[in-house]
């Protein structure tokens, strides 16, 4: 028996799930191969001939990246081969991201066992100063993710499978939008929070670790030092360059006191039991 995890990581969280899921599966007897997306298209014989394809991503603002959603897109039509999809987030909301995920999967001939979605560290610039959800995945997260694992395994083995409509989030703020297309909220969600990238090019090192950690290869080297795309492609504006940056030459300007960020939060969260509610399985 064979599976795949193509995961996309930003800063480590979805990766962490990812290799739990990985070591679960294992155990079960499965002969797993993780894949970071963006290297699929050099071993595409990763996902053929494969019993089950794990998915996982990290939610910007309740959806999975655009970049990721292409890449499901544009995957090969299947048969019937199973799937689940996981992802990872801040804490406020993972939105309509394992829906999506999943509704994409479906599109393309994928039974869906279920999904995940994992509470991680904060990694927008405001969530970072104020440390929110510092420290996780934890181990309690972790220990989900693997109890998550055996219940695919099961699901797998019992031949189920799930409507991708059944990992839709009940938020209000999503469920109005459900299914449609998603730029008007993810602007809504985006606008009082999203700082400015500032560049001091008197810290910068010319080590380029900014160029080669952008998802979106929005950043382009000049002759004497970095020039940036100031409209990241996609609009995603993820700040990595600025986590990443060893000289300190990139930095934020918040829209506002930092401390709004928790209010701007609070406007998609996820009420308590929709965050209990961590995983479905067919």
């Amino acid at each position: 028996m064979r599976s795949t995890i193509v995961y996309f990581s930003q800063t480590g969280n979805t990766e962490k799930v990812a290799y739990a899921l990985y070591d679960r599966l294992q155990a079960a007897g499965y002969t797993v191969t993780p894949l970071l997306y963006e290297d699929v298209a050099d071993f595409p014989e990763a996902l053929e001939g494969i019993d089950i394809l794990g998915v996982g991503f990290p939610t910007f603002f309740g959806y999975p990246p655009k970049f990721f959603e292409r890449f499901l897109r544009g995957l090969k039509k299947v048969n019937g081969t199973y799937a689940f999809v996981f992802t990872t987030y801040g804490g406020a909301t993972a939105g309509d991201g394992l829906y999506e995920a999943a509704a994409a999967l479906a599109k393309k001939g994928y039974r869906i066992l279920g999904g995940l979605k994992i509470e991680g560290s904060d990694s927008y610039p405001q969530g970072r100063e104020l440390a929110i959800n510092a420290g996780r995945p934890d181990a309690a997260d972790l220990a989900a993710a693997a109890e998550f694992a055996d219940l695919v395994v099961a699901a797998r083995k019992a031949g189920r499978s799930l409507d991708p409509e059944r990992l839709a989030s009940p938020t209000p703020f999503f469920a109005a939008g459900h299914g449609k297309p998603h730029d008007a909220l993810v602007k809504k969600l985006r606008k009082g929070i999203e700082g400015k990238i500032l560049f001091n090019k008197e810290q910068c090192l010319f080590c380029e670790t900014c160029k080669k950690s952008c998802p979106t290869r929005s950043i382009r080297t000049g002759e004497k030092f970095p020039e940036f795309s100031w409209k990241c492609i996609d609009g995603l504006r993820c700040y990595q360059c600025v986590r990443v940056c060893p000289g300190k030459a990139l930095s934020v300007a918040y829209p506002g006191p930092v401390e709004d960020y928790r209010r701007f939060r609070d406007l998609s969260a996820d009420s308590p039991g929709e965050k209990r509610r961590t995983m479905v399985t067919a």
